[in-house]
C-alpha cells in the first residue's frame, strides 16, 4: 500500500468512526455556516448535532464531492455533506488529513446563499484555490483545492451514491486520471458546449515534385482561460474523460471550414487513442460524410492500433463503405507491426520523424532498411509519407528513398484557417 493509499484509508476509517459515534445519519442534519453565528450559539449547535439532535430545516443543495487522484488512474470521492464540511489534522472533523503540514483545523467548505465557498481557518500553510491563496472564496465545479500537500477537485454527483460512497472515499476506475489535477475543467466544458475551437492546416506534398496533395487538420483552442495547444487541451480533457468528444469537435470544425469551398482540399483528420475504445467513432464519421459528402477525408489513427488486427480490419472495411480513407500515423514510433500492416493495409502510412531526422547522414544500413520498408509498402499499394522533414538534405534523401509524399517545416509550417482558406480560393 502506498503512502497516499494509507492516508486515505486512515481518513476513511476515521470518518466511519465519526459517523458511528454520532448515533445518527449526519447527512440528514443541518450544518449551516457556524462562523456567522454567535460563538456560544455556534458551539451549542455543533454539540447538539453531535448528540444527534436535528437542526432547523434547510433547502436541498446540489450534491458535490471532493475528488482526489489515486493510484493506477483511479478517482477517490468524498461527499460534501453535511455542511459546513471541516477539514484538518485533528480527529472529529469531516475530513481528517494525517499530515503535519495540515493544521488541526485547516479549512472548511460551507454554503452561503445557495453557493459553495471555501474558507481558510487560519492554517499555517494556507488554502489554495486553483493555485491562488484564499481566505474566503467561492467554489465552482472543477475548482482545484490545495491544502498543504493534499490536492482535491470539486466535482458534482450526477448519479446517486451508495452508502459506502456517501460515508467515505470511493475508488472509481475507468478514467485515466493524472497524478495531479489540471485546472481548466470547467472552461473545457464551456469549450465543448460552445464549440470554441479552430483549426490550423499543414500541407502534405507529393514527391518528388513537392506539389500539395492534402492538408492535415490540427486543432486549436479558442476558449478564454484555456491554452490553444491541442496537447494541453487533451491533457485537461483526460481528467474528465472528454478526449473523444474533443477529438470529434476538432474533426467537425475542420470539415465545416472547407465544405463551402468550390474545390475543397483533401483533409487528413486526426483521432485520439481513447476513441478506439468507444462506439461513437464511426457514427461521428458518418455524420461528417452527410455534412460534406464532397470533401475527401482520410482518418489518421496511431500505429499502435495495429496491435488489434481484427478491430483495425473491421474499421477499415466500415470506413470504406462510407468513403473515408485510412492512414496510420507515427509508424515506427512504437512497436511497429509489419505482419499486421500487411493484413490490414491503409491508404497512407506516415513514417515517424525518428526515421527521417538526419537521414542524409545515417549509415547505409539504416537507409537500406528504410528503403526496404518503403518498397514493402509499394508492394501493398500503400502510399508513404515522410513526417518531420525540416531540411533540404532530408527532403532529397526522402526522394531518393522512394517516399511518395512528405510533410514537415521544409515544405510548409501549419497555417491558420484564414490563411489556408485564402490559399484554397486562389487554387
Amino acid at each position: 500500500m502506498t503512502l497516499k493509499d494509507l492516508r486515505f484509508e486512515v481518513l476513511r476509517q476515521g470518518r466511519a468512526r465519526n459517523l458511528q459515534a454520532s448515533g445518527t445519519d449526519l447527512m440528514k442534519t443541518d450544518r449551516r455556516d457556524t462562523l456567522l453565528e454567535d460563538p456560544d450559539q455556534a458551539a451549542r449547535r455543533r454539540a447538539a448535532l453531535r448528540r444527534g439532535e436535528p437542526g432547523p430545516p434547510r433547502a436541498a443543495t446540489p450534491r458535490f464531492v471532493l475528488e482526489s487522484p489515486g493510484e493506477n488512474g483511479s478517482l477517490r470521492q468524498m461527499m460534501l455533506d453535511p455542511l459546513p464540511f471541516r477539514i484538518g489534522r485533528e480527529p472529529g472533523q469531516e475530513l481528517v488529513l494525517p499530515s503535519q503540514l495540515v493544521s488541526k483545523c485547516h479549512a472548511e467548505i460551507y454554503e452561503r446563499e445557495g453557493a459553495l465557498r471555501v474558507r481558510d481557518l487560519g492554517s499555517l500553510n494556507g488554502t489554495l484555490r486553483n493555485g491562488e491563496a484564499v481566505t474566503d472564496a467561492s467554489l465552482q465545479e472543477g475548482d482545484i483545492l490545495y491544502l498543504a500537500d493534499f490536492e482535491f477537485r470539486l466535482g458534482a454527483v450526477t448519479a446517486p451514491l451508495g452508502e459506502d460512497e456517501a460515508s467515505g472515499t470511493t475508488h472509481r476506475g475507468g478514467l485515466a486520471f493524472p497524478r495531479h489535477f489540471r485546472t481548466g475543467t470547467r472552461e473545457l466544458k464551456e469549450l465543448l458546449r460552445d464549440g470554441a475551437v479552430t483549426m490550423a492546416f499543414q500541407p502534405i506534398v507529393h514527391l518528388p515534385g513537392g506539389e500539395v496533395a492534402a492538408w492535415e487538420a490540427l486543432g486549436r483552442g479558442r476558449q478564454a482561460g484555456l491554452p490553444e495547444s491541442p496537447l494541453e487541451l487533451f491533457q485537461i480533457a483526460a481528467t474528465v474523460g472528454a478526449e473523444a468528444e474533443l477529438s470529434r469537435l476538432f474533426r467537425r470544425r475542420a470539415v465545416e471550414l472547407v465544405r463551402e469551398l468550390p474545390n475543397p482540399p483533401v483533409l487528413f483528420l486526426n483521432t485520439h487513442p481513447a476513441e478506439m475504445k468507444e462506439p461513437e467513432l464511426v457514427p461521428s464519421l458518418e455524420e461528417l460524410r452527410a455534412l460534406a459528402p464532397q470533401v475527401d477525408v482520410f482518418l489518421e489513427i496511431h500505429e499502435s492500433t495495429l496491435a488489434r488486427p481484427d478491430y483495425i480490419a473491421a474499421l477499415g472495411r466500415r470506413l470504406g463503405e462510407i468513403n473515408v480513407g485510412l492512414a496510420y500515423d507515427d509508424f515506427g514510433s512504437g512497436q511497429s507491426r509489419l505482419l499486421e500492416l500487411a493484413e490490414a493495409p491503409p491508404h497512407y502510412l506516415k513514417f515517424d520523424r525518428c526515421f527521417i531526422t538526419g537521414i542524409e547522414k545515417a549509415p547505409p544500413s539504416r537507409r537500406r532498411f528504410l528503403g526496404a520498408l518503403v518498397e514493402a509498402c509499394r508492394e501493398l499499394r500503400v502510399k508513404t509519407v515522410a513526417e518531420g522533414v525540416e531540411t533540404e538534405a532530408e527532403a532529397n534523401a526522402c526522394r531518393e528513398t522512394g517516399f511518395t509524399h512528405a510533410q514537415g517545416y521544409f515544405f510548409g509550417r501549419p497555417i491558420t484557417a484564414d490563411q489556408a482558406a485564402s490559399s484554397w480560393r486562389q487554387d
